[in-house]
Parts: structure tokens; C-alpha cells; sequence
């Protein structure tokens, strides 16, 4: 906060014997902050590495930041033929093994952001089984909300429409060997370590709710689990919008894996990526990161 005092002159005042008029102002100096979002982040503080991108491996994300928490030897690990382009990769770590490729934006030793969602999010009811060990063989097969026990079989590239709602894994988890998964308004919540295991040229078109308790929350999981595996290996391409909320899993994603994603916001435990591509903005349930660098930031007086 400032202030100032002065005096103007005033050439009608004077014709009245008053030669001046005092001047008063206060003004407030505030800092326009402005904000980028985190489109990845991955929590494992001591993973050595945290992220891994192996030969082949390409995500685009340039309107977005990335952040990985590790602070292992190597913190995170670049291998050739890699591209990584991020507004902001943020390691917290000071080791990092960078055996080429392209990875601009990067900053080692940098503060990340914590996990804005860790104990925020619903809890859907999962104590009775609505399906068991569902196995369907090829053809079309419609999905419908509700608890998913054992292990669903979708075999011989089924097309898979689900129908708006949660679906909730658990006791086993999903085996899908190829075909077509479409649903707007849908969500994924794994109870326990069940997972999806996403095998051949599997296409997906997923949405999260745009609305309601569950919305913008595309796939989460418990809180508190054990960490685990979750890979995700090659698809015909895969359109994700929503948060993906797994901290404990440990996601790989294999040769030929590809997804566009308009709005995906990712964390993880750790994250492992071979040749893939990759390219994604931040979704709606963001998570919001200072930004230094903005064109838009700056210094203002506001009274």
C-alpha cells in the first residue's frame, strides 16, 4: 500500500485569495498472479525413475506443465529418440539421465505441486456385486452401471457401448483383447487393485460426466492402496477426456499405444512410456500450477 500528498495549483482558486489545493491518493500494489495446469503428475517421491521415456516415446503437451515428484537417482530418465514438449517440466529432483531427444522446458530441483485430490473425491457403493465374471466373445455388447466382480473377459474385438454411469471394478479386474470401447458420460472406479488390461488394437472413446458427483472424473481408485501395475499396451487410438486419479499405479504404456486427449488430467505413482504417441491438454478437474512466465502476469495498482 502506498500514498501520496501534494499540491496544484489553481488559477481560479487564486482569484479568491487560494493559491493551491491539496492533493490526496492511496493506491494498492497487487501482483497479477496468473495460473498454468498440471496435465501429469506423478507422486512417487524416491522412484528411481519416476518417469521413463524409452526410445520412441512422444507426448505432446504444450499448453499444459508436467510435474514429477521424485527426487531418486535419476529422478526421471530420457532415452533417444524421445520427445517430451511440456510448458513446464518440473523435476524435483536434481539427477536426471538424459540420453537425448527433446525435452525443452525442463527444470531440475523445481517445486511441485501436491495432489489436490487425495481424500476430495465420492466414494461410490461397491458391497454387492451387481455382475461376476462376465466373458463376452466378439459381437456388441452393452455395459451398464454397476459393480463389476472377478474378471469381465471381452474377447475377439467386442464393441463395448457403455451406458452413462459408474462402474465400479473390483475382486479381479477387466481383460480386453481388441475391439471398440464408447461411452459419453461414463466413470471408472477401481475399488481395490483390480485394473484394466487393455491388450491388441483396442479403440476408445471415453468421456467422464460433464455434471453431478462424479463429474469430470474419468477413472480413480480407492485411496490408500498398495502400489501396482497398470498397463495399458497397444490401441488403434483412444480419445480420453476427464481425470485419471491413480496414485498408486505404477502406468505403463506399451509399443503402439496412441491417444488424443482434449482434457485429460493424469496422476500417477510413476510413469513408463514406450513408443507412444501422445497428445493432451489438461482437463476441466485440473490442477492449477503458479506460473512465472505468463505474458499475462505482472504488477498492477489498484485503488
Amino acid at each position: 500500500v502506498g500514498s501520496a500528498t501534494g499540491s496544484v495549483k489553481s488559477t481560479f482558486a487564486g482569484l479568491v485569495a487560494v493559491q493551491s489545493l491539496p492533493v490526496n491518493a492511496t493506491a494498492t500494489a497487487v501482483v497479477k498472479a496468473t495460473t498454468d495446469r498440471v496435465c501429469i503428475l506423478l507422486l512417487n517421491t524416491t522412484a528411481s525413475p519416476g518417469l521413463l521415456l524409452n526410445s520412441g516415446a512422444t507426448i505432446d503437451a504444450p499448453n499444459c506443465q508436467v510435474h514429477v515428484r521424485s527426487t531418486g537417482n535419476p529422478a526421471a530418465t530420457f532415452n533417444a529418440a524421445t520427445t517430451l514438449t511440456s510448458k513446464k517440466l518440473c523435476v524435483a529432483g536434481a539427477s536426471v539421465i538424459d540420453n537425448g531427444g527433446s525435452h525443452p522446458n525442463l527444470s531440475k530441483g523445481c517445486t511441485t505441486v501436491t495432489d489436490p485430490f487425495a481424500g476430495t473425491l465420492p466414494t461410490p457403493a461397491s458391497a454387492s456385486c451387481s455382475y461376476s465374471n462376465v466373458t463376452v466373445n466378439g459381437g456388441t455388447y452393452t455395459a451398464n452401471p454397476g459393480v463389476y466382480c472377478g474378471w469381465t473377459n471381452l474377447n475377439n474385438g467386442v464393441t463395448v457401448n457403455f451406458q452413462p454411469g459408474v462402474y465400479v471394478i473390483k475382486g479381479g479386474g477387466v481383460n480386453v483383447n481388441g475391439g471398440t470401447w464408447t461411452g459419453t458420460g461414463v466413470t471408472f472406479y477401481f475399488a481395490d487393485t483390480s485394473y484394466i488390461q487393455f491388450n491388441g488394437t483396442v479403440k476408445l472413446s471415453l468421456t467422464a460426466p460433464t455434471s453431478g458427483t462424479y463429474a469430470n472424473i474419468l477413472m480413480y481408485e480407492a485411496s490408500g492402496l498398495a502400489k501396482s501395475a497398470f498397463t495399458i499396451n497397444a490401441t488403434a487410438g483412444a480419445l480420453l477426456n476427464g481425470l485419471i486419479w491413480l496414485p498408486s499405479r505404477q502406468l505403463t504404456l506399451n509399443s503402439g499405444a496412441s491417444a488424443t486427449a482434449e482434457n485429460l488430467t493424469l496422476v500417477l505413482d510413476t510413469l513408463i512410456v514406450n513408443t507412444v504417441n501422445w497428445t493432451l491438454d489438461a482437463a476441466a478437474k485440473g490442477i492449477a500450477a503458479a506460473s512465472s512466465s505468463s505474458a499475462s502476469a505482472g504488477v498492477y495498482l489498484e485503488r
